[in-house]
């Protein structure tokens, strides 16, 4: 590995982007500096990284030539100019935010794609897939490699950290004002979230579609190929501050056992299987962990072709950040 490298985390101030730096820290990322940037309003602020405090500076004036990697965690307004800028600078991109072309950018995890990334030229543009993408292809992937999956149908239920540390202060807020019988007036969510669960993530599209549920979809679509056939995906917004919680249902072309299933799972890193008699929930299970975790998995009584199965994780920490991380660290092994 390359022990020189320069790396800047755009968006450092967000949940993911910290989370990303505690990673970097957590992991012993081998990098000799470490900048941190941000929008303008974030200026000034400092974030702790091996006993030091780094000042945050603000990204659109950020010179990327110093940097050879960057992780693009900003707003996906920002994001696909800040990308460009810095891949003309010659500093290869993970970016986490979708806003940069599939064909240009792209799409892999680093527990199913590390082949893809070994091939890339610097620099480079890649992207990592949402949260509930990433924990989707993670767990289909094990299925494909048994069997082509005919259809998966998935209902997501997403933290409102998935709007990020707006989403949290809107949900902390409106609990608050419930509990001390206050009129709440949404703002990021549209509908009052805090003891209510609401049926769509952002506004529909002509097709009855959010986008949060075309990206989930495509993304998965592009890292799992053909053996992945028809994919439907209900996102719902659950009062849930931090971790995303799947139903997930997949229709197999051939009948898998359970057993053998359950024992791909066992073997998959980054994949925690649990005991039929058991089942995670985010909150006391998946916060903090770098598993995805995976429960009731059973077949469908009338039809063997079907499997169901429960799956929870960090939304943050380990379906977002930590994929980004990896994905680097495959990056460097073979050119940065």
């Amino acid at each position: 590995m390359n022990t020189s490298l320069s790396v800047v985390v755009v968006g450092a101030t967000g949940n993911v982007g910290e989370a990303i730096v505690t990673l970097l820290e957590e992991r012993d990322f081998p990098l000799v500096h470490l900048y941190l940037v941000a929008s303008a309003d974030s200026v000034g602020q400092s974030i702790a990284f091996r006993g030091r405090n780094l000042r945050i500076t603000a990204a659109d004036d950020f010179d990327f030539g110093k940097a050879q990697l960057a992780f693009m965690a900003a707003d996906t307004v920002s994001a696909g100019t800040l990308a460009e800028k810095a891949f003309e600078a010659g500093c290869s991109v993970i970016d986490l935010t979708g806003s940069l072309d599939s064909l240009r950018s792209p799409r892999v995890m680093p527990d199913v794609s590390s082949e893809l990334i070994g091939q890339q030229q610097r620099p480079c543009l890649l992207s990592v897939p949402s949260a509930p993408a990433a924990v989707l292809i993670s767990t289909l992937a094990p299925i494909c490699h048994q069997s082509a999956i005919e259809q998966a149908t998935v209902t997501a239920c997403l933290a409102a950290s998935s709007r990020g540390r707006a989403g949290v202060r809107e949900l902390a807020r409106q609990t608050t004002e419930l509990l001390n019988a206050r009129p709440l007036e949404p703002k990021v969510f549209g509908k009052q979230l805090a003891f209510n669960v609401l049926a769509q993530t952002g506004e529909p599209q002509s097709d009855g579609y959010t986008a949060i549920e075309h990206r989930v979809m495509g993304e998965c679509k592009e890292v799992l190929g053909n053996s992945l056939g028809t994919l439907a995906v209900s996102c719902i917004q659950v009062p849930v501050f931090f971790g995303d919680s799947l139903s997930v249902t997949v229709k197999t072309r051939d009948i898998l056992a359970i057993k053998d299933l359950n024992l791909a799972y066992s073997k998959h890193e980054g994949l925690e299987l649990f005991d039929a008699e058991e089942y995670p929930t985010v909150v006391d299970d998946a916060i903090g962990r770098d598993e995805i975790l995976i429960g009731r998995v059973r077949h469908n009584p009338e039809d063997p072709h079907l499997i169901e199965m429960w799956i929870v994780s960090d939304n943050v920490r380990k379906a977002a950040a930590l994929n980004a991380v990896q994905t680097a660290e495959l990056l460097i092994k073979h050119y940065l």
